[in-house]
C-alpha cells in the first residue's frame, strides 16, 4: 500500500495542466486553463483547469477531478497504476507501507525488478532469434507466415522464436553475467538433478503476455511441428511476483484503445485467435488463454466496458467454456452477447477463411443475446421429445439470469425467455425469484462473514449509525476563540495549521451547520487571516455569534462526552496543542466512521463491486486503527 503522506507529497509537485496537457490540448484563460473535453464530443470548449486548486472539470458531462483521476479515468487505469505513473512522470520515488522489516521489504522489490530485467532481456533473445538467426527465420518466420500473419503484426506483437538448443538462453545469460536464479524464478530455465540449467522453451514459437501497462510479464510457447503425448501444445510461464494469470488477459495492453472506442470488448480463447483478428481490424479483442474465466480478469475488462461479447471455439469443449464464463460475466453486471461458430471452426480459423471483411460481416449478423445462445439446445429433437429435459434446461438459463444484478434487466430478460420457452412468463418469473432470493442471500451471507473478519482483523468496531456528536467541533472553534494567533509549530500558528487541515481535506465535513457556515467563511476569504474574538461576538450571524460567546463563557463545559472519548483538558493554557490534534484526530475517526457506513450501505445495492467495497472498507478500518492508536498515546511532543 502506498503511504498517505507519499502520495499528499506526490500530488504536492504534479502541475495538473501538465498531465492533462498530454493529452488536451489547452490555453490559457486567465488563473485558469481551457480545452475541448477528452471524454465527449463538443464544439464549444468547457474543459476547464484550475491549477490553484489542481482540478479539473468538464461543464458539459460534468466529469471533474484530480489529476490521479483524470489518467484513471482517460487510461482506465486503477488507482495505484495512476499514481505510480504521476510518480514516474515527475521521477518521484513513493513511499510504499510493507509487512515486515524494512529490509524484507526492499528484498523483494528488488525481487520484482530483477525479474522483470529477465523478462525484458529474454523478449530481446526470443526476437533476435526470429529474425537474425537463420534457424529462426527458416522455421519461426514460415511458420508465421503459414498463419497469414504479416511482418508488421509479427513486430507489432513482439513474437520470436525459442531455438531447438537446450542452452541457446542459458549460455547468453551466462555470458552477459546475469543472475541464473532470476532467470529460472521466472521460468526461462530449469535446473537438472546435478544443478545444472537448462532452457525451457526450446523449438517453440513465442507470445510474449503484457502487463496492461505494457511490460512484458509472462511468454507462452506454441511447440512446432506434430504435438507428442510428450510434449503440451503450449508451455507457459508460471506464477511471479509479475504475473499472476487469473488477473491477466492477452492482448489487453494492445486491445485497450480499441475497446474504449468501440465501447465492447471481444473475448476469444487463444492467443492465435487474438492475433488473427487483429490483423484483420477486429482490435478490441482479448483472450483468457486457454484457462477458464476468472474474477480477476473480467474485473480487469470492466474497467474498459461494460460490454462482452463471447468467441468460441464452435465444438462441444468450445460451447461448454463459454456457457461457464458467461454466468460470471453475468454477475459481475456487465452485458454479454456471444457468437456461435460452425462446427469444427474457431475464430482464428474461421477469420482466415472469410477474410476480414466477411468476417467483420458475420460477427455483427450473428451476435446474440446470451439467452438465445444457452437456448438453442431446446430445440434439439431430444429435448423437444422430453419434458423433463427441457425443464432442466429452462432453469439452466433462469440460473445464468439469477446472476444479473440489475433487476430491471433481469425482467426484461423475461419475456424473452417466456416466447422461446412457450411457458408462462409469471411462471418463469415465480421460479426466477427463488433463485435470486437464494442468490443475494448466499452473498449476503458471505458479505457479512468478510464484514466480521475484516472487522476483527481491524480490532475496529462497525459503525451501525451515522455519528452526529458536534462536540468536538464546537471544541474546535473554542480552541480558535482561545488561541488562534499563538504558535503550534514555528512560525505556523494554530489558526493556520487548523485552516490547512480543513483546507487539504474537504470530506472534512460538519456536522454543526453554524461551525460549517464560520469555516466556509474562512475558506471563502481572499487572504484568510483570523478574525480575532470580536469578530464573532459580534457576528452579523446571530447563531454564529451567540455560540462564540456561549464557547467563550468560562463557565461553560463543552461535554460529559470528551471523558467518555478520552479527551482529557487538563489546562487549556498549557495545553491546547495536545487538545488540537486530539480533537482533529477524533474528526478524523468521526469521517472515517461515517464513510465505512457508507460503504457497508452500498453493499446493499446490486450492481456493484463487492470485492472493490469490500478492499476500500479494510483500508478505511486500517486507517482508523492508526487514529486510535495515537489517541491512545502520545498525539503530539513539542
Amino acid at each position: 500500500m502506498i503511504s498517505e503522506s507519499s502520495i499528499e507529497q506526490l500530488l504536492n509537485i504534479v502541475a495538473i495542466e501538465d498531465v492533462v496537457g498530454d493529452y488536451v490540448n489547452i490555453k490559457r484563460s486567465g488563473s485558469r486553463f481551457k480545452g475541448s473535453c477528452p471524454f465527449h464530443d463538443e464544439k464549444t470548449a468547457s474543459f476547464i483547469l484550475t491549477p490553484s486548486m489542481g482540478i479539473y472539470k468538464c461543464f458539459g458531462c460534468q466529469k471533474a477531478g484530480n489529476s490521479v483521476g483524470f489518467l484513471m479515468e482517460i487510461e482506465q487505469y486503477s488507482y495505484v497504476e495512476a499514481l505510480k505513473a504521476l510518480a514516474s512522470k515527475y521521477n518521484f520515488e513513493l513511499e510504499e507501507t510493507f509487512d515486515g522489516t524494512k529490509e524484507e521489504y526492499e528484498a523483494g522489490r528488488l525481487k520484482k525488478q530483477n525479474q522483470q530485467v529477465a523478462m525484458n532481456y529474454a523478449l530481446q533473445h526470443f526476437m533476435t532469434n526470429l529474425w537474425d538467426k537463420e534457424e529462426g527465420k527458416a522455421i519461426g518466420q514460415s511458420y508465421f507466415k503459414q498463419r497469414g500473419y504479416s511482418t508488421a503484426i509479427i513486430k507489432k506483437w513482439q513474437l520470436g522464436f525459442a531455438s531447438d538448443s537446450w542452452t541457446n538462453l542459458y549460455a547468453a545469460v551466462k555470458k552477459d553475467k546475469y543472475d541464473l536464479e532470476t532467470f529460472a524464478d521466472v521460468g526461462l530455465l530449469r535446473k537438472k538433478e546435478n544443478e545444472e540449467f537448462y532452457d525451457w522453451y526450446r523449438n517453440r514459437v513465442i507470445f510474449p503476455i503484457h502487463s496492461v501497462s505494457g511490460n512484458v510479464i509472462a511468454f507462452a510457447g506454441r511447440i512446432l511441428g506434430t504435438k507428442s503425448d510428450k510434449e503440451p501444445k503450449y508451455v507457459n510461464s508460471p506464477e511471479t511476483e509479475l504475473y499472476h494469470k487469473s488477473n491477466v488477459l492477452f492482448g489487453m495492453y494492445q486491445a485497450k484503445t480499441a475497446i474504449k472506442k468501440a465501447e465492447k470488448v471481444y473475448l476469444v480463447e487463444g492467443y492465435t485467435d487474438v492475433i488473427s483478428l487483429a490483423q484483420a481490424g477486429v482490435e478490441n479483442v482479448v483472450a483468457s488463454s486457454g484457462t477458464a474465466l476468472t474474477e480477476g480478469q473480467i474485473r480487469l475488462i470492466k474497467r474498459f466496458t461494460n460490454n462482452i461479447t463471447v468467441l468460441y471455439d464452435g465444438d462441444a469443449a468450445g460451447q461448454k467454456a463459454s456457457e461457464r464464463g458467461i454466468d460470471i460475466i453475468l454477475e459481475a453486471g456487465l452485458n454479454v452477447r456471444v457468437v456461435a461458430f460452425p462446427e469444427g471452426e474457431d475464430p482464428d480459423s474461421y477469420c482466415q477463411k472469410l477474410g476480414p471483411e466477411k468476417f467483420a460481416e458475420f460477427l455483427n449478423e450473428n451476435e446474440q443475446n446470451f439467452i438465445y445462445f444457452k437456448a438453442r439446445s431446446l430445440f434439439e429433437e431430444a429435448v423437444l421429445k422430453d419434458p423433463i429435459l427441457k425443464a432442466e434446461r429452462i432453469k439452466d438459463i433462469l440460473v445464468s439470469v439469477s446472476k444479473i444484478p440489475d433487476g430491471i434487466k433481469r425482467n426484461a430478460l423475461m419475456f424473452e425467455l417466456s416466447r422461446i420457452c412457450e411457458i408462462d412468463e409469471a411462471i418463469l418469473t415465480t421460479e426466477l425469484n427463488k433463485l435470486t432470493k437464494k442468490s443475494n442471500f448466499d452473498k449476503q451471507k458471505t458479505i457479512s462473514e468478510e464484514l466480521r473478519l475484516i472487522t476483527n482483523q481491524a480490532g475496529v468496531v462497525m459503525p451501525k449509525e451515522p455519528l452526529t456528536d458536534e462536540w468536538q467541533e464546537k471544541a474546535l472553534f473554542k480552541l480558535l476563540l482561545e488561541h488562534a494567533d499563538k504558535s503550534f509549530v514555528g512560525d505556523t500558528t494554530v489558526f493556520q495549521t487548523v485552516l490547512s487541515e480543513f483546507s487539504n481535506d474537504p470530506e472534512l465535513m460538519f456536522t454543526n451547520e453554524v461551525i460549517g457556515l464560520i469555516f466556509h467563511e474562512l475558506n471563502e476569504m481572499d487572504v484568510p487571516d483570523w478574525p480575532g474574538q470580536k469578530y464573532y461576538v459580534n457576528h452579523s450571524d446571530s447563531n454564529i455569534s451567540q455560540l462564540a460567546i456561549q464557547l467563550l463563557n468560562k463557565n461553560y463545559t463543552l461535554s460529559e462526552h470528551f471523558a467518555d472519548n478520552h479527551i482529557y483538558v487538563l489546562d487549556e493554557n498549557s495545553n491546547f496543542r495536545h487538545e488540537l490534534v486530539s480533537v482533529v484526530l477524533h474528526l478524523r475517526r468521526k469521517k472515517l466512521d461515517n464513510l465505512i457506513r457508507n460503504k457497508i450501505s452500498e453493499l446493499e445495492k446490486s450492481d456493484v463491486d463487492v470485492e472493490y467495497i469490500l478492499e476500500h472498507i479494510s483500508y478505511l478500518n486500517e486507517a482508523k486503527l492508526r487514529i486510535a492508536n495515537e489517541l491512545g498515546g502520545t498525539v503530539y511532543q513539542i
